[in-house]
């Protein structure tokens, strides 16, 4: 949680109804033992409700801290990191972020793809990729492979798992886009 700035009413508000709600319903839960060893029943009673009212309170201020941080986390394991949006897919346990760029193509980061197949990332192995496939889309903070950009590193290289990797982008990754945005795959895949 952020701690917050003394002009921010919001967040004192905040503040005061969860720990004013905490003391009623301690409170609330002390009294009604008390009563209740007097005999005290309608008053107990009562009681009951005033400490159903302080919870409800309490779980409902309480409510925007616990949703805030499980925000954070849906962000975070779907994949948005800023203004930037990726996904994320593993091959053979390795994750490998997917941008999207403007017309919905994806691109797959260059270092995490170079790791995959024991490539060295530098400006010699990469000389001959346009930017249609080495680049960094609108998308991503690095540089990416697009899908034709990936299939040529995976066509020339000579790493046991460029096939496996081949297939995994068929049929796992780009059956998945093209069944999102509803149409086939230029391969022929659905």
């Amino acid at each position: 949680m952020k701690p917050f700035k003394v002009n921010d009413t919001s967040s004192v508000r905040a503040w005061f109804l969860r720990i004013a709600s905490l003391v009623g319903l301690v409170a609330a839960v002390v009294a009604i033992g008390v009563f209740f060893r007097k005999g005290d029943t309608l008053t107990a009673s009562l009681l009951v409700f005033a400490s159903v009212g302080c919870s409800i309170l309490f779980a409902r201020s309480w409510t925007g801290s616990l949703f805030t941080l499980l925000e954070s986390a849906k962000h975070h394991v779907q994949g948005v990191e800023g203004d930037h949006r990726h996904e994320w897919h593993a091959f053979k346990g390795q994750r490998v972020r997917v941008f999207l760029d403007a017309n919905q193509r994806p691109w797959f980061a260059l270092n995490e793809i170079a790791f995959i197949l024991s490539i060295k990332v530098d400006d010699k192995t990469f000389r001959h990729y346009g930017s249609r496939e080495l680049g960094i889309p609108e998308s991503a903070r690095e540089n990416c492979l697009s899908e034709s950009g990936l299939r040529r590193l995976i066509k020339y290289s000579a790493h046991p798992d460029a096939g496996a990797l081949g297939l995994w982008l068929d049929r796992e990754v780009l059956r998945v886009f093209s069944n999102r945005l509803g149409h086939e795959h230029p391969n022929g895949h659905a």
